[in-house]
Formats: C-alpha cells, structure tokens, sequence
C-alpha cells in the first residue's frame, strides 16, 4: 500500500472514531450551554465585515446598545471559520455546530499524527479515542460551550507535533508549521495558549536533549517559529493584553481561589451542567474518566516490565519519552489542584485565567500519549511476533471508551429555534447584554450580579432609543452614515447643544467637527461619548481609530504573512 492510500485509511479510522462524539449535533437544533453568545458574536462579525471592515475591533448593538471593543479582546478565529461557513450558504446555528464538529476532527487528527510519531498506529488509534472522549473535551463542547477554548484545546496536539517535527527534521517547513500552529491557538484563545506557555519551555528543552543531531538549527528554526507565530497573532493578542488595564477585566481577577480541584475530582466527580464552585461540590465533572485512569496504571506498570529487559538505545529513548510525558501529565493535573496555589498567588499573569481547571486542556493531551504507552511496553516485552493480542486487546478499549463516554457528548437541552430567534434586539441588547460585563471602560456605573460577575447597572427603561440624544440645546440632527466604527451625522445648531453619542469612550474613539477634531466629555455614569457643538451648520463625525499598540500590532501580522507567503513561493518556484 502507497503513502497516500496508507495516510487515506488512518484519517478514516480516526474519523469515524470521532463521529459519536458529534452525532448529537446533526439535527435542526440548537442547544442549551453557559457561553450562548456564539450566534450573537457571529452575526456581528458577519454585519461588520459586510461593513467593510475586515477586522471589526469595534461592533455597535451588544452591551445594551452602547457597543463593545468585542474582537479587540475575544478571540476571533472561531468565528472566522463560522463566518466561512456562513458564506458559504449555511444558517449562523449551523455554522457554529460546524467549527464545533470541525474543532473535533481537528483534535482528534492532531493527536493522532503526534502519538503516531512516538508510537506507531495502533498506539495512536488509543490515544486518540481517549483523547477525544476525554471528559473536559465534553464539558468544554456541551456543557460550558466555551467554543474558543474548546477550539483551543485540540490546536495543542498540533503545536507538540510541530515542535517534534522541527526537532527531527529542523527546517523552514517545519519552523513554519511551528509558527501557523502557535498562531491559531493564540488566535483561538488567550485562556488555552497562557498555560500552554507553560508546558512550551520542557518540551522544548526534552526535545534539544534527544536530539542527537542538528541541535543548533532545532534551536535556531524553533526561534524563529515561534517569533513568526507570535507576530502573526499580534494584530489580536498585542492590543488585548495591553488594552485589557482600560477595561473590567482586571476587576474581576484573584476569583481562581475558588476553583482550585482536589485530586478525588480526578478519580470521581459527578457528571452534570452546573457551575463551577469552591469545594468538590461543582456543577461540572473533572473526572479524568476510569478508562483513563486504568490505562494510565497499565502504562506505568508495563514501563516496569519493560525496564526489566535489556533495552536498545532507541528503546531507552522511548523509556525517557515516556518519564517526560509522564512529568508532564502530573505537572498539568497539579496545576489545577490547590497543592499549586503558592504559584498561582505569586504570579499574577496566571489570575487572568480564573479557573485552575482550565490547565486540563493542555493536560488532555498527556492522558491521551500516558494512556497509550503500555501497548508499546507489552509489543516490546511479549508480543514482538504474534501481535493479534494485543491489536485485539487495544480495539476492545477503543470500542469500549467509545461505548462508555460518547452518551455525555450531548447537550442537556435542545432549543427549537431559528437564527432570527437569536439575533433579536431584545436578545442582544438585553438578554445577551446581562451575562458579562468584560470589555467596557473602567469607570462605568456597574454591579456584580449573583454569580459575582460584573454587570452593567441599568433598568430595561433606560436602554438608549436611538444611536444619539441632545442633551442640552436645540438642533437639528440627520444620521448620515452609522457603521460600527464610523457614524456621521450632519447637524444645524439653533443654540449650542451637547450631543451624546450612546457609545462608550472605550480608548480609540475621536471626534471631528467639520475635519478638526474636538473634546469628547465622558463624565457621566456610563462613560458614554458626549461632544459640546456651538451654534452653526456642521458635519459630525466619530471614529474607532486605531490606537499605537493596534497599529504596530498589525503591522507586525502583515509582515509576518507576508514573510510567510513570500518564503512559500520561493519552495514552490
């Protein structure tokens, strides 16, 4: 059998392992999770690049009416792919069930081809069933919903891969698959790529270890990867970091003390689609699953076995492989426990990740290689000729996880709903308005609400009725252009007026008065933009305007692709 019909009959095992973990979302409905705002998020991103703006940082309707920096700070790749998805004819629920379906065929492909490099086959067929019926992979999907991190977490086999790939065959192809690899888990959340930081720097140092040439070029190659990966991501990831001090997220840090997890989570927590809590006594499971948890033991006890024979130096690298991944899987679930709490009150970049759990996405990964390794030690040890055994045993446990954790990839409660149910003004300027308050100035008159999250303090009655209000004064307003970083207005003031615009002063906003621009006055309850206009005939124009850091941010990702494209074309030619 050729390469390419080999490569063929791999990535259909490894589909059609997957399709029940998405089975449920083949239907006409939509689903009940914590994170509901996807549709939302969608049909702005949607509005706004028919709007003409590629990148929209800035999106009118949400935050009860005032408008939100949203894709300045939320991750935007997922709604990229649905957008793609979108054009292409299907409604805004379907498409967010597609990047949903196609975050697991990602996963599930990822982790396949990066077990496959230490493994082999059958090893990586295991892995990635475990990886993909992992518990937090279906409590990311169907109970949370968190489609960002969801999308996130089955990049990170992927970003392994590369690194792998570099440290054997250190090249510009594979420094750029390093790069593209990084990029796309910046890209699809912040949250996923913090605590992949982590991990980054001992598998960089594991892979110039084993690596018994070309350490210098791996070294050199990886470099240059990862600066091309974080530039390319730049145009999000800068301007989010260094922006977020003007919003309220730094408000809300220091609650991580509260979701810390104890290691009998790991053996038992109960399956269910509540909140996480302080205690053991979460809404939430953060079981690692018994099937795991046995093939872990099995790995573990086989590596004894197996240290009993006299090894070959490519066996002994497989056993050192085996004590890294293992360090590594132990460090990732003892991050998530409050045993690592002196860390996490030292460092305070970590706070911004709220919930110590989240470390399991990474750690997923590590279950999945840990779980697989006893089918290499027992080949080794008493299978090397007749291995019908021990294909036999590994698809019983393939069949067997399937069977025993694809019933909880499925949401608690299907919505009968279209998308014009989901993009109502109610939905968005109320409903969906009252669930989070992350990305609004400092400043504004706020309250936390019973889940201790900030949220905006205003009645229904008080949502703004129109895009403006003249506070004091008399004139006469005609709206001439309102895009979301862009509204005109042409004004005749009888006595000189104050115009609010019923949009936050989130930094970037200006505003001109016949092509100067004048003093914005945002000293009011909700910081929204108000602009004092003398008597006479004028053009009003405000502006979401790039500040320094989005520009140079920008600047940098173009570069970078361009660097990209123009290296690609140079192999192709």
């Amino acid at each position: 059998m050729n390469l390419k019909k080999s490569i063929f009959w791999q990535l259909l095992i490894v589909i059609i392992i997957t399709i029940p973990s998405f089975l449920s979302l083949l239907n006409s409905y939509y689903f009940t999770v914590h994170d509901n705002q996807h549709i939302v998020r969608l049909y702005l991103l949607d509005k706004g690049i028919k709007q003409g703006y590629l990148f929209p940082r800035w999106v009118d309707e949400l935050t009860f009416g005032f408008g939100d920096p949203l894709f300045n700070f939320y991750p935007p790749l997922v709604y990229y792919l649905g957008e793609f998805f979108h054009l292409l004819g299907f409604s805004y629920i379907w498409s967010i069930k597609l990047v949903f379906i196609l975050g697991f065929l990602i996963g599930s492909i990822s982790i396949y081809f990066f077990i496959r490099e230490f493994l082999g086959k059958l090893a990586a067929f295991l892995g990635t069933t475990i990886f993909t019926y992992f518990f937090y992979h279906a409590v990311n999907a169907y109970v949370r919903g968190a489609l960002s991190e969801f999308f996130a977490m089955n990049l990170v086999p992927l970003v392994f891969l590369s690194i792998t790939k570099t440290a054997k065959s250190p090249s510009i192809k594979s420094s750029l698959f390093f790069a593209f690899s990084l990029a796309l888990v910046f890209l699809s959340h912040q949250l996923v790529a913090l605590p992949l930081l982590f991990f980054l720097p001992f598998y960089f140092l594991f892979s110039l270890f084993i690596s018994e040439k070309k350490k210098k070029k791996f070294v050199i190659f990886l470099i240059i990867g990862g600066l091309i990966g974080l530039s390319l991501s730049a145009f999000y990831w800068l301007p989010m970091f260094y922006e977020k001090q003007f919003t309220f997220l730094d408000k809300e840090l220091g609650g991580y003390k509260d979701h810390y997890l104890y290691p009998y989570q790991f053996w038992y927590s109960p399956w269910g689609f509540g909140a996480s809590v302080e205690g053991i006594l979460d809404g939430m499971s953060f079981q690692l699953g018994k099937i795991p948890i046995l093939l872990i033991s099995f790995s573990i006890i086989s590596f004894f076995i197996f240290q009993l024979k006299k090894l070959t130096k490519k066996e002994e690298l497989v056993a050192n492989q085996f004590i890294f991944f293992l360090f590594l899987l132990v460090f990732g679930l003892w991050m998530t426990t409050f045993y690592s709490s002196f860390i996490w009150d030292k460092i305070k970049f970590l706070w911004s990740l709220q919930f110590p759990w989240r470390f399991l996405s990474i750690t997923a990964t590590f279950v999945a290689v840990i779980a697989s390794y006893w089918i290499y030690f027992l080949q080794r040890v008493f299978f090397q000729k007749n291995e019908f055994f021990i294909k036999l045993l590994a698809s019983i446990f393939i069949v067997l996880t399937i069977y025993k954790y694809y019933p909880y990839f499925r949401p608690q409660n299907y919505l009968k709903v279209t998308d014009k149910d989901l993009i109502t003004k109610e939905e968005i300027q109320w409903v969906q308005s009252k669930t989070v308050l992350h990305f609004v100035p400092k400043g504004v008159k706020a309250k936390k609400n019973e889940y201790g999250v900030y949220i905006l303090d205003i009645d229904k009655k008080d949502l703004p009725k129109n895009i403006y209000d003249i506070k004091k004064g008399r004139g006469e307003v005609k709206i001439v252009k309102n895009k979301y970083q862009e509204k005109e207005f042409l004004i005749k003031v009888k006595t000189p007026i104050q115009l609010q615009l019923n949009t936050f002063n989130f930094i970037g906003w200006q505003a001109y008065l016949d092509g100067k621009k004048i003093k914005i006055n945002d000293n009011n309850d909700y910081k929204l933009i108000n602009v004092d206009i003398p008597q006479g005939d004028y053009q009003l124009k405000f502006v979401f305007e790039n500040t320094l850091v989005r520009t140079i941010s920008e600047y940098l990702s173009f570069i970078s692709l361009a660097v990209c494209l123009w290296i690609s074309k140079k192999r192709i030619t």
